[in-house]
């Protein structure tokens, strides 16, 4: 009975391409001030994933750029490009798988920096400690599409595995675990807190398989923003960098601003959640999205057969010019 009270708030943070927070109505985007202009960012989701960005936003990073900026919640990864593409916002904050497909129809939306750099899930169960336990065990999952069934289903595949997976809705995967009805589930955070504090244990990591090196989240714009706005896109990924460096140097201030972006959480799934997310490497320590990250992040999607082989390029479709200066700025 008690996964089942935290079921709603945890749904509302827990992370996928078609989102959970409620939509917001974009503010008036121009300049409140001759030194000051209004940035929108679309957000696929609330999410304590995107912490780099609130942080900015709390610590005053975009605003001694000159930047006040402004987060709207878009309900899905599609929905937050789409608010780019539409004119409505300046940035978009998802997969960047996503802004890879919508570029392959031509929308020319390009990724331009990182701001989660690992893969936040987590199989947990009462006993185990490898891939390999789950074998032939019964696997809560959430439903289809789903960045961490879709891990799970290629792991089990290159590893020779089979298991029985029960497909369940978002934010509710261990409940079955908890109830006796399936011996693991693969956890986004916080549920991943929540159910270690009811006695599971973590049996296998994909954070720990990839150690920061997966684009999950990014920063995306519009090339012809990029084009004619590099000055303000410079300003909002040196504020971005400024944040991550907080984040990798001030976690504790770091929760403080979760703990107010969250308040309906209980504060100790809050506090794990994102010590173990910097602890595990799922924030970017970097604006720069690498070669590798990106690779990772589009090897499953090619994986799944939404993006054939050729159809995307690091190169010629990721930007890294405003998150590489940025990164020198600093030094």
């Amino acid at each position: 009975m008690r996964i089942s009270h935290r079921v709603a708030s945890l749904m509302a943070v827990t992370l996928w391409l078609t989102g959970c927070g409620a939509s917001s109505a974009a503010p008036n985007t121009s300049s409140s001030t001759s030194t000051t202009k209004s940035i929108v960012v679309a957000q696929a989701f609330q999410s304590l994933l995107y912490l780099p960005l609130y942080v900015g936003i709390d610590k005053g990073f975009f605003a001694q750029h000159g930047l006040n900026v402004t987060k709207v919640t878009s309900n899905s990864g599609s929905n937050a490009v789409a608010s780019v593409i539409s004119g409505s916002a300046q940035f978009s904050l998802q997969d960047p798988m996503i802004a890879m497909l919508s570029d392959i129809k031509g929308a020319q939306i390009i990724p331009i920096a990182a701001v989660v750099n690992g893969v936040p899930v987590w199989i947990v169960g009462k006993s185990g400690h490898t891939l390999n336990s789950i074998a032939g065990q019964t696997v809560a999952t959430a439903i289809p599409p789903s960045t961490s069934t879709y891990l799970l289903e290629r792991a089990l595949k290159q590893n020779h595995l089979t298991a029985h997976l029960d497909f369940v809705q978002l934010g509710t995967e261990a409940a079955p675990v908890l109830a006796g009805k399936a011996q693991y589930a693969a956890v986004y955070e916080p549920t991943v807190e929540d159910a270690v504090a009811q006695g599971l244990k973590i049996v296998y990591s994909f954070a720990h398989q990839y150690e920061g090196n997966y684009a999950f989240s990014s920063i995306d714009a519009n090339s012809t923003f990029l084009h004619n706005h590099p000055q303000t896109v410079q300003a909002f990924v040196d504020g971005l960098e400024e944040s991550l460096q907080y984040i990798a140097h001030h976690p504790h201030g770091t929760i403080q601003v979760a703990l107010k972006e969250f308040p309906s959480l209980p504060p100790s799934v809050v506090k794990a959640g994102v010590a173990r997310m910097i602890r595990d490497k799922v924030y970017a320590t970097s604006p720069v999205i690498s070669s590798t990250a990106f690779q990772n992040a589009l090897s499953l999607q090619e994986f799944l057969g939404n993006i054939h082989p050729g159809q995307v390029s690091y190169t010629t479709d990721v930007n890294t010019t405003f998150a590489v200066k940025a990164t020198e700025s600093t030094k």
